[in-house]
């Protein structure tokens, strides 16, 4: 026999007693075969009888408990529940309890007030417009099954809320959780130790680890954490939410615990920070801290009607990420670049967790590392909504540094930018230098020359060498007419970049980053206004970001001081457009008596219009079915003279001029 059920039947003969004769029938009818069998069938009844009596010295005097007990009788026997009305003219009641426990004349309405509270943390209230010694007194299912040790939340809270339970080996996979561990854990305790009721207001970013730094504190504390999904709360019925909020509350109470808010979102427009101070004001008497968790721009404590101290949580800081990719991978037996992904991916420690989720179904530590940086960056993309359609692309790079015709002294400064993104840990956390640069840490490079010169294919040879993912900002689906529209969508951009430090190419940007003018307009105050917040916004950005003018001087002064790297792209020398010529065939294509020096020593063009004269020699072949000859060669040159105005005379084809007809 489960031991609530026994008290409960106790509770009935006592109350048959207290009647006397008036009861008797009830007292020889009602229990035939004893108290009937268990509600609840458990063979141990440990868990049970521990949780009673703490339920008990909660309440501690006997009419309270028999209160308890007599609820409990009217929930197990629907008999007695009758004879109760019956006897009592209602359910049962604090009136009731304090008669037949002969202490109605001991208590003080302010001790009657109190003692009612403390019933009401365990038992349902049918009618509160009564007096409070005549409302009557109602257990419910959930309350008999917590007493008997089952640990489901009730199920009228629909998924509003959850019980988090951690063990010693759960809290050992915590990675890179130990700054923010401590200072939530500080700030716990001291909540704990207070005797003023305080709310504690977790602020920063989703996935920093508010909630869990709660429960890992709490855990250390012998307690389980109750958290709450704010959002699932609010979009219940309203008229209900003071029952909710006592479900709730309940539930804290049961089992000692602090209680988390969680994804709490207001708009000056709804009613949300109003149901808030509400609900906050409903867990006052609850001896455990309370928490809520919000961004780092909601402000609470102007508006507060409960005491409120706010805390920001910081990101996880390099090396946090670093553990967590470590810790984290090594759970699902993934093995990865973990100081590499950890200092490209600025991820929190919950997104971090999923992108490796995600991915452990299908990891294969046979991968190149090449391959395996890829899928993580693609999946770190993924927890992140993309700026509007068609405003960023992602480009495909497979171009190397050998690929790339330039001059040394070209190429210096773009082996310089790939080497100082290698050695930034080294420079900015090893050495220290971040102290001394609390911002403009990023790596930004001007990229200057006519089109053609390989400004472009430059920015997939930094993307393939650092193996850091190129993305491809189209300037025509981001400048706007309307003020402030350009604003917008470029932070979008980089809040969507920002996590995974990608390279963002701002090809041929003179049109956004171009000089600013004297303000004669309204329109040239907000153009002014554009470039400042650009500039803003790149020294945040922590990451590399590439632009390309096909004129240095058409680029704001105040934006060529933020170049860390400009680098000139010139006309290729005749050597450099041979170099450019042999490299543009693939091996495959056939060839017959290519003179590609004449070509190179007569075609003063840029490195793009020659690798479209291979091209459309090589289409000119393949239509044959035979291999590229010079009179291809010709033909194609002649093509791409006439493309941008130039007619080629007897000098340019000198030898071969009689291949033009």
């Amino acid at each position: 026999m489960q031991i609530i059920e026994q008290k409960a039947y106790n509770a009935s003969l006592r109350l048959f007693s207290h009647f006397g004769t008036k009861a008797d029938k009830y007292r020889t009818g009602i229990f035939e075969g004893g108290a009937g069998s268990a509600l609840f069938a458990m063979e141990d009844t440990d868990v049970e009888e521990a949780r009673i009596r703490v339920i008990e010295g909660v309440l501690s005097d006997k009419a309270l408990i028999f209160a308890l007990h007599l609820s409990a009788a009217a929930f197990f026997y629907p008999q007695v529940k009758r004879a109760i009305k019956e006897l009592a003219g209602g359910g049962p009641t604090l009136m009731l309890a304090l008669e037949v426990c002969g202490e109605l004349e001991q208590w003080s309405f302010p001790a009657l007030r109190e003692g009612y509270e403390v019933l009401c943390r365990y038992l349902a209230v049918a009618d509160s417009r009564q007096n409070i010694l005549y409302r009557e007194l109602v257990a419910d299912g959930r309350l008999m099954a917590y007493l008997t040790g089952d640990d489901e939340l009730s199920p009228e809270l629909g998924g509003t809320a959850g019980l988090k339970l951690l063990n010693s080996e759960e809290t050992e996979r915590y990675y890179g959780f130990s700054e923010t561990r401590a200072l939530v854990g500080r700030e716990y305790d001291a909540a704990r130790r207070c005797t003023d009721f305080y709310v504690l207001q977790l602020s920063g970013r989703e996935g920093v680890g508010r909630k869990s730094a709660v429960a890992l504190a709490a855990e250390a504390a012998g307690r389980g954490t109750l958290i709450i999904e704010w959002d699932r709360l609010v979009s219940r019925d309203k008229k209900r939410l003071g029952y909710f909020l006592w479900l709730l509350r309940r539930e804290a109470y049961f089992y000692g615990c602090p209680v988390v808010f969680d994804r709490i979102v207001l708009s000056e427009r709804s009613d949300g920070q109003e149901l808030l101070f509400r609900a906050l004001e409903y867990f006052k008497t609850h001896s455990e801290p309370v928490v809520v968790c919000t961004d780092s721009w909601t402000e609470l404590i102007p508006e507060a009607s409960v005491p409120i101290r706010r805390i920001e949580v910081p990101f996880p800081d390099k090396d946090s990420r670093i553990e967590a990719w470590k810790g984290i991978s090594k759970t699902y037996g993934m093995e990865l670049d973990a100081e590499g992904i950890g200092g490209l991916c600025e991820l929190a420690y919950g997104d971090i967790g999923k992108v490796l989720l995600s991915l452990s179904s299908v990891w294969d530590n046979g991968w190149s590392e090449e391959k395996k940086a890829a899928y993580v960056i693609n999946a770190c993309m993924d927890c992140y909504p993309a700026p509007k359609k068609g405003s960023l692309k992602h480009v495909d790079v497979s171009v190397t540094l050998d690929d790339l015709k330039l001059s040394d002294r070209q190429k210096k400064p773009i082996l310089e930018l790939i080497d100082g993104v290698t050695n930034s840990h080294l420079v900015y956390d090893v050495w220290g230098m971040k102290e001394k640069l609390p911002y403009g840490r990023n790596f930004t490079a001007l990229f200057v020359g006519p089109p053609g010169t390989g400004k472009t294919m430059a920015a997939n040879v930094i993307s393939n060498a650092l193996r850091t993912p190129l993305y491809r900002i189209d300037l025509s689906q981001v400048v706007d007419k309307y003020i402030g529209e350009t604003e917008k969508r470029l932070e979008e951009i980089f809040s969507y970049a920002q996590n995974t430090n990608v390279i963002l190419f701002f090809d041929e940007a003179d049109a956004i980053f171009g000089k600013r003018t004297e303000v004669t307009e309204a329109k040239d105050k907000y153009a002014n206004t554009e470039v400042s917040f650009i500039l803003q916004r790149i020294e945040e950005y922590n990451g590399i970001v590439i632009l390309t003018s096909n004129m240095k001087n058409n680029i704001d002064t105040a934006y060529m001081r933020r170049m860390k790297y400009v680098v000139h792209f010139e006309m290729p020398d005749e050597a450099t457009r041979c170099e450019i010529l042999k490299s543009s065939f693939s091996a495959g294509v056939p060839r017959k008596d290519l003179d590609l020096q004449f070509i190179a020593e007569r075609a003063e063009l840029s490195g793009g219009h020659l690798k479209n004269i291979v091209l459309n020699a090589v289409f000119l072949a393949a239509a044959r079915k035979s291999p590229v000859t010079m009179e291809d060669m010709v033909r194609s040159l002649i093509a791409e003279y006439e493309k941008i105005g130039k007619v080629a005379s007897f000098l340019d084809l000198g030898k071969y001029s009689y291949l033009q007809h």
